[in-house]
């Protein structure tokens, strides 16, 4: 397995060494691909020394320091550092094979290596995590192949403040929940976070929703999440931004995957890297299903990623193409009473022993069919010795086919066809004296043709399939930004970011001209931060930032409260929204010691014009659109990753705990009818007696309300023990309480979702080139709810208003052996 840590030990007074030691890439293990800094070493060198460490793979656990004398080093001593540096390193990749030493010496300066991020809409320029003013995780290595699962959605979770939440019952689309903001697959889930492939964004056009299933996860290399609406990332970054880099070509090698485990899961992985010369290749393909553990929740996903590339001595290029095509079944929330052993309809003749398992509507379900076809390129040219220009172009073409089960309506299908193209520049200057700048623009234009049919179902037999809603739109986005890290002594670093976001959407009515019309957005947003020193071990950190949202086709489309759509299945000329706008304050201190780091934020957001999904009040099936006037987020997170013990340096120890408080601050009529007051007088004999009549009356919202689906209190504790030859995982979860969806105006009436936990255990063992592992989630088998909403039971027998409830997924084990051969 890969290393621990490697430590470089570098006195204070040497900021040449620190600068010359920038832009070195070091694989390691745990923490995934480093970014340090090699750019004041000669330019011709650079090339051959950024491929000489590439090519030396894993280094071993030993921590290593390059002593120093103090004072400023000239170019000779400069040359000198780096060549130390490779020697070093390339004598502790010839001892990679040797067992692990036992304990870790006591002079040692770092056991786990110092992160960097990289700022830049394009990413560049290495900037210390330790100075930078606002909280940035980075997910790379085994943290994307942990106890509880190797998705994109798996490695967030250990993160402080993050919760999954899952309204379809898919495995493959679940909701994530970010400082109260959503990252979410469904449509109709108002988006707060920018997610970023390779520097493209992939919030889809036609709802802002992120499909994290397209991303191929033999293709990740690690997950760069920024909190806040800092930095030049532009459009939907509320709570902040995700930045998923994908793996580029290295030392030739084969991989193979294979896995199975419980719920009919089979999944084959196929991955190939190379290089020659100065060109690199990757290649990605996995396959799964599984018949799901759920009535009609079986999933089938394909994809294959490809990249290749080329690194000179002053240029890098590579391009990549991403296919995705999956079929998805989501058996969505059941009513609580057949959770409970109730009456069930009557075509339910055979129910399974475990209620958990049902469907609600009874028809064919919920079916979503995406498929991808991502094309990606980038090229990175030095121009002189400070100066570097990149540039980014891309195509995006997603098919989106959704039919929804219905009972009081005919089924829906929605078709949605996406094509994006999309180009970026951007310059950056990289000064001797710790200074780095950039600026750039973009350009995305989106194509997006949507059409609605309704479908005969047993309800509606005698109609015929028809088009009821065709809508298109070519969306213009323009985007400029700058950005500014500067260190202005040697304990204090300043950061600055600027930008500019103009959006014009047209939507044209292809039924019904009528409904055209045109709506545009423009926006400035950006940040600014300081960083500071208390010791060389603890920092603080303080930004403000300004983060801002256009509306989309979908909710501009259907934001009339009297003509509500199934959404999002009808959509119409409607009154116009206005953008949304976050003000974010956050600020903290960090730790980073000989054994481990730690971290804590505060962070206080005030939004504006929050756009919010309103249920109708008639139909519950139909909703609209609305702005909201002021809504809050506030929160505290914690975090803290540490080697407790000096002789046992392949155990590592962390933690996580968040508070989190998401509340309106405006009142608001929110048409969730079903909380009314009861007159406590029904009639089992006779349901539909006038006298017993609910009243139904929309509630109201106050300042203070809190929003549904964001827990207060979420914890997480996880151990690691990683040797050269197994791999013993074991993490928890704890998600405190929660409001349902449709009891925003937190009257009691629907009880919250009950606070669970969640354990996590996952062992690995080497034989030869070979890892065998077992994976089981949920070990204890816990009965928990990831999701919850108050409606209407219409196919109960009195018609009564409950929770209806998403069963978390039970027990699962899961079994697999990978191979790498390496040449």
């Amino acid at each position: 397995m890969g290393p621990s840590g490697v430590a470089l030990c570098v006195r204070d007074g040497n900021r040449g060494l620190r600068h010359a030691l920038s832009r070195v890439r070091v694989h390691l293990g745990v923490h995934g691909y480093i970014w340090q800094d090699l750019r004041a070493c000669r330019r011709p060198l650079r090339g051959r020394i950024v491929r000489v460490f590439e090519g030396l793979g894993s280094v071993s656990a030993s921590a290593y320091a390059l002593a120093v004398p103090n004072g400023p080093l000239r170019n000779g001593h400069l040359w000198t550092a780096c060549l130390t540096v490779v020697l070093a390193l390339s004598a502790s990749g010839l001892l990679a094979g040797q067992d692990r030493p036992g304990s870790v010496s006591p002079d040692s300066v770092l056991a786990l290596p110092e992160l960097t991020v990289e700022i830049g809409r394009l990413r560049t320029g290495s900037v210390p995590l330790a100075e930078v003013p606002f909280p940035v995780q980075v997910f790379g290595g085994p943290n994307l192949r942990g106890a509880a699962g190797s998705t994109v959605a798996d490695a967030l979770t250990g993160a402080p403040g993050i919760t999954l939440t899952n309204q379809t019952g898919s495995a493959s689309q679940a909701d994530i929940r970010i400082r109260g903001f959503a990252l979410s697959p469904i449509v109709g889930v108002p988006q707060g976070v920018s997610v970023f492939v390779d520097g493209v964004r992939v919030n889809e056009a036609d709802a802002s929703q992120v499909h994290l299933s397209l991303i191929p996860e033999g293709a990740v290399e690690r997950l760069e999440l920024v909190r806040g609406p800092v930095g030049a990332f532009g459009r939907n970054s509320l709570a902040g931004a995700l930045n998923i880099v994908t793996r580029r070509g290295a030392d030739r090698t084969v991989d193979l995957e294979i896995e199975g485990g419980s719920f009919g899961l089979m999944k084959g992985t196929l991955g190939a890297s190379g290089s020659l010369g100065d060109f690199d290749g990757f290649l990605s393909a996995t396959y799964e299903e599984a018949d799901g553990w759920r009535d009609l929740s079986a999933t089938q996903e394909r994809s294959i990623f490809a990249k290749v590339g080329r690194r000179g001595d002053r240029s890098d290029a590579w391009l990549s193409y991403t296919l995705a095509s999956h079929t998805l079944g989501g058996p969505g929330p059941i009513p609580e009473s057949w959770l409970n052993g109730g009456a069930l309809p009557a075509d339910i003749s055979n129910p399974p022993d475990d209620h958990r398992r049902l469907q609600y509507t009874g028809g064919s379900g919920d079916t979503f069919i995406p498929q991808l076809h991502f094309f990606n390129g980038q090229i990175e040219r030095q121009l002189g010795d400070r100066w570097t220009l990149q540039t980014s172009s891309y195509a995006r073409f997603v098919d989106f086919s959704q039919s929804n089960d219905n009972i009081t309506e005919p089924n829906a299908l929605g078709l949605t066809d996406i094509g994006t193209l999309g180009s970026a520049a951007q310059l950056s200057y990289e000064a001797a004296d710790g200074l780095i700048a950039t600026a750039g623009a973009e350009w995305t234009r989106n194509h997006v043709e949507i059409e609605i049919r309704e479908i005969p179902n047993p309800a509606f037999p005698s109609i015929p399939t028809a088009t009821t809603e065709r809508l298109e739109t070519n969306e213009n986005n323009v985007g400029a930004f700058g950005e500014v890290w500067w260190k202005a002594r040697p304990m204090l670093a300043v950061y600055a970011s600027l930008r500019f976001d103009y959006v014009n959407l047209p939507v044209e009515d292809l039924l019904d001209p009528s409904g055209s019309g045109r709506n545009t957005f423009s926006q400035l947003s950006g940040g600014i931060g300081i960083s500071k020193h208390i010791t060389p071990a603890w920092n603080t950190f303080a930004s403000f930032g300004r983060g801002f949202r256009a509306p989309v086709i979908l909710e501009v489309m259907c934001a009339d409260p009297n003509d509500p759509c199934q959404l999002p299945f009808e959509l119409g000329p409607d009154p116009p929204l206005d953008a949304v706008t976050s003000d974010t304050w956050q600020a903290g201190l960090r730790m980073a010691k000989a054994r481990g780091n730690a971290e804590v934020a505060v962070y206080w957001s005030e939004v504006n014009n929050d756009i919010f999904n309103v249920t109708d009040l008639v139909t519950p099936t139909r909703g609209f659109f609305t702005n909201l006037d002021r809504t809050r987020r506030v929160g505290a997170e914690a975090s803290l990753t540490l080697v407790p013990f000096v002789n046992r340096p392949s155990l590592t120890v962390s933690g996580s705990l968040a508070w989190t408080r998401a509340t309106f601050e405006s009142s608001a009529v929110l048409s969730a009818p079903f909380l009314g007051d009861d007159d406590d007088d029904d009639d089992p004999a006779d349901p539909a007696d006038p006298a017993d009549e609910d009243e139904l009356t929309p509630p109201e919202v106050e300042p203070g309300d809190r929003f549904p689906m964001v827990p207060s209190l979420t914890g997480s504790l996880g151990l690691r023990y990683d040797t050269d030859d197994h791999v013993f995982e074991l993490n928890g979860s704890w998600v405190g309480r929660q409001f349902l969806v449709g009891d925003e105006a937190n009257n009691g009436t629907a009880r919250k979702l009950s606070r669970y936990a969640l354990l996590n255990v996952s062992a690995e063992r080497r034989l030869g080139a070979a890892w065998i592992y077992l994976r089981v989630g949920n070990l204890l088998n816990s009965d928990f709810l990831a999701y919850g909403v108050v409606s209407q039971n219409l196919r109960g027998p009195n018609l009564d208003v409950e929770r209806f409830l998403t069963p978390g997924q039970p027990r699962r084990v899961t079994a697999g052996v990978r191979v790498r051969l390496q040449r």
